[in-house]
């Protein structure tokens, strides 16, 4: 089998009095071994059904036909000097469509196909998708694009058929030199990262078909790259379009750094691993700003100045490499073996493949000097349960935040100004919030990519009084009372009520029908405990549903609750207590102790659609009250309503009466705040006399009488505890209004302010960021939208979203 240890070139070497032709020729050449490498590296010991999509892709790309899969009528379709392999000439011949490659004569709509990211390295295993990169540089209009999108969800349909997953990117080589920005998204980067993520791809990039890359052939020597393209272009000695051109790297800005970061960050919600080494490798590109070089620089010299030799050409490797220098020249010894774990982590996952990789892995870890029970714990990760995986997820949580903190001082040292936009920060910002803020009541997710399975054969929850020398709450063990002491195994999670601990163990998949479960409690009896966590399994969804971009531009509304009653404390249960036969709502609001009390205590657990789960617990005769009040806050005016809706009770007398009265209560708070008919009513913001803001936003004319000032009651829908809020409202006379709420929802208002909303949104983020200093793991930053005022109504949308250009852009032509 071929050595796939490094790549090999032709060994003719470049004649020292090369023209610029023959420069050009030779680095094709060069390219050309790479590429054929890499894809060697990628196929190796891969499935012939993964061989089957990297050479059909193109083609269904190149070729839109009724008689080939993902087919859709008038489609952009066709690759710039497109080259037919012998698998897809005995593909089309095998269908009778030869006919077809001939016949098409249009003008192509795609430059070139490539692959970036992981393939072809040595993390690349059977769970690695592939990541394509569809360039052009014809503009497509709406339409086409609309075409374009449907096509590439049938062949991403089409293709897991095969069980292999593809992203496709379409990148518009003009726009991208430009930097024009699109909205971020899952998969898509946004305004986050720009030059970050074409380092990336000119380092990692597989050429499928299609034209060249011009600046990985592009030797210039030390000079400004444009000037010497032009040079050529004017010499005609290069033709550009018969090329790629996305740029050179030299308009890195140290104001990336921060949305890069974010995106990390990100990204790690679902590659913990692979980001953790991403956002190292950012903080090691940040510490030796402004003199970075950056990996595919290193990559490129290395290709065209014959030192290409006994290379690996690995991205991951090259990466792996780049910061075990960084941090043992900080001596951060302990971060280089977490990075080191995460490297190992990220090349095991799914399937990992034998021959080169194992072999290269091996020399790695002989190299790391780890010793057997090291190598024991992280490859028996399919069996990691909660201790481990606890571990794990702390590791990883503390890595990724180290990095953010030390790449966001670097912001703060520089005075950064961050490129990425207002609207894509919202929605990273949020969804990092939803995952690493850490709140009272909140439930502790475990991140499912660490181990798939956190199952328990039993569980023990043990209640521990006050006046114990032990902490008074709940306790949780993983296994039975009776089993003998394992401290290898044995892990103990505690919470003050036991509605958060049975919520933390059920939606971490802790505990399933399939677990027994033990418990030791003076107050709360096991047939009843095991009967909740039942009525919770079949009452409240474990999984949660993708996030919507929307669902993040709206407060985080609940989406699924359950109210528990008198589970830990049970006023029927009482001896010698008179219970009435029949009851009524007011019965439930008895607050004097010489009348009947029949609800001792309530418990929530709600999900929200930011995908966070919270639990609340209360005690004492004013317990279902103060439920209810939490429910009517947490519940926004105009918002759809929950999706479930249920009322647990654990009474021993009177059950079913308390839960339909209990449930009636509930939906009608529910109700009356959803309602419509209450859309008008005034919202709960209160109001302060403007001035901690004032600075910035300095109006034009002066404060009138508080109490008279309008405020667009479309706000309230949007006011989200917790977060700073700011609200732009355009005037006639190009000045703006904006209004905003902090954290506790209080507001403020500046009506005629001039200047640019841009720079001031700049300029609260800088303000923002130097107050948070002590506190840099919160993710609460500013969020910022435009009113937009239609003739009939006013819509609240992200500021700079694409709504809000595209209303922009129509206010220009009328």
């Amino acid at each position: 089998m071929k050595n796939l240890d490094f790549v090999h070139f032709d060994e003719s070497s470049l004649p020292s009095n090369a023209d610029f032709s023959q420069q050009l020729e030779w680095a094709k050449q060069r390219v050309s071994a790479l590429e054929q490498y890499r894809l060697a590296r990628a196929t190796a010991e891969n499935s012939l059904e993964f061989q089957r999509v990297l050479e059909l892709v193109p083609l269904l790309l190149h070729l839109n036909h009724p008689d080939l899969p993902a087919y859709v009528e008038y489609a952009p379709s066709g690759v710039a000097q497109f080259e037919l392999s012998p698998y897809q000439q005995h593909y089309l011949a095998e269908h009778y469509l030869l006919p077809i490659l001939n016949s098409a004569k249009y003008q192509p709509s795609f430059d070139g196909l490539y692959l970036m990211g992981s393939t072809g390295s040595i993390t690349q295993t059977s769970l690695s998708d592939l990541d394509l990169w569809v360039c052009h540089s014809q503009r497509l209009n709406r339409i086409e694009i609309a075409q374009l999108e449907i096509k590439f969800e049938r062949l991403k349909n089409w293709v897991n058929q095969f069980g292999v997953e593809i992203n496709f990117y379409l990148m518009h080589q003009d726009y991208f030199r430009r930097n024009m920005k699109t909205g971020v998204g899952s998969e898509n980067c946004g305004s986050a990262q720009h030059f970050i993520l074409l380092d990336e791809f000119y380092r990692s990039a597989i050429r499928l078909n299609g034209k060249r890359l011009l600046w990985l052939h592009f030797d210039e020597q030390g000079k400004d790259y444009r000037q010497q393209v032009e040079t050529a272009v004017r010499a005609k000695q290069l033709d550009l379009n018969e090329w790629i051109d996305f740029g050179d790297l030299s308009s890195l800005s140290i104001d990336e750094y921060f949305g890069a970061s974010l995106w990390q960050l990100y990204k790690g919600i679902n590659a913990p691993y692979k980001s953790a080494i991403k956002i190292l490798l950012l903080e090691s590109y940040a510490q030796t700003y402004p003199k970075t070089n950056l990996i595919a620089k290193k990559f490129k010299q290395r290709l065209l100045t014959e030192n290409g030799e006994n290379y690996h050409f690995d991205p991951y490797l090259a990466m792996l490499e780049q910061v075990t220098d960084y941090l043992t020249e900080r001596q951060e010894f302990e971060r280089l073996n977490r990075l080191r774990y995460c490297f190992y982590l990220k090349s095991q996952e799914g399937n990992a493949f034998s021959g080169w990789r194992k072999k290269q892995l091996a020399n790695l870890i002989q190299d790391w000097g780890w010793s057997q029970k090291d190598l024991n714990l992280l490859t028996s990760r399919k069996a990691w349960k909660i201790k481990q995986a606890i571990a794990q997820q702390n590791m990883l949580t503390e890595q990724l935040l180290l990095s953010y903190r030390h790449l966001i001082n670097f912001a703060r040292k520089f005075h950064i100004d961050p490129s990425i936009i207002a609207s894509d920060t919202d929605i990273l910002m949020r969804k990092l919030y939803s995952i690493f803020e850490i709140l009272p009541g909140k439930v502790a997710l475990i991140n499912p990519h660490i181990s798939a399975n956190l199952a328990e054969q039993a569980v023990t929850f043990i209640e521990v009084k006050e006046g114990s020398a032990m902490k008074s709450g709940w306790y949780m063990i993983n296994q039975s009372p009776k089993s003998p002491y394992d401290s290898s195994s044995r892990h103990i999670q505690y919470y003050r009520h036991l509605n958060h601990l049975i919520a933390w163990a059920y939606f971490n998949g802790i505990i399933t029908p399939n677990t027994v479960i033990h418990l030791v409690s003076q107050s709360v009896e096991l047939n009843k405990l095991r009967q909740f966590i039942t009525d919770l399994r079949l009452s409240f969804p474990q999984q949660a549903p993708l996030i919507s971009e929307q669902d993040l531009h709206h407060p985080n509304e609940i989406r699924n609750l359950t109210v528990v009653v008198n589970l830990t404390q049970d006023p029927t249960a009482k001896k010698n207590k008179k219970i009435p036969t029949k009851i009524s709502q007011s019965d439930l609001f008895n607050f004097d102790y010489s009348q009947q009390n029949l609800i001792g205590s309530v418990s929530l657990i709600y999900r929200n659609v930011w995908n966070e789960i919270h639990t609340q617990h209360f005690e004492g005769n004013d317990s279902l009250l103060k439920a209810l009040k939490l429910i009517s806050n947490k519940i926004y005016r105009s918002s759809a309503p929950p999706q479930s809706v249920s009322v647990l009770c654990y009474s021993e007398k009177l059950k079913e009466e308390l839960q339909l009265l209990i449930s009636a209560l509930v939906n009608r708070c529910i109700s009356v705040q959803t309602s419509t008919v209450f859309q008008k009513q005034q919202m709960n913001t209160l109001f302060q006399q403007g001035e901690n803001w004032g600075k910035i936003f300095q109006s034009k004319q002066p404060l009138q009488d508080f109490s008279e000032r309008y405020f667009p009651r479309e706000i309230d829908q949007f006011a989200s505890e917790g977060f700073l809020q700011f609200f732009f409202e355009d005037n006639l006379d190009q000045s703006f209004n904006v209004y905003i709420l902090n954290e506790q929802n209080k507001i403020e208002q500046y009506h005629y302010c001039l200047g640019s909303k841009e720079e001031k949104i700049k300029t609260v983020n800088r303000f923002f960021t130097e107050q948070k200093l002590a506190n840099w793991e919160s993710f609460h930053y500013p969020q910022f939208y435009q009113l937009l005022n239609y003739r009939t109504h006013i819509e609240i949308v992200p500021f700079q979203s694409q709504k809000h250009q595209e209303y922009q852009k129509n206010a220009l032509v009328d």
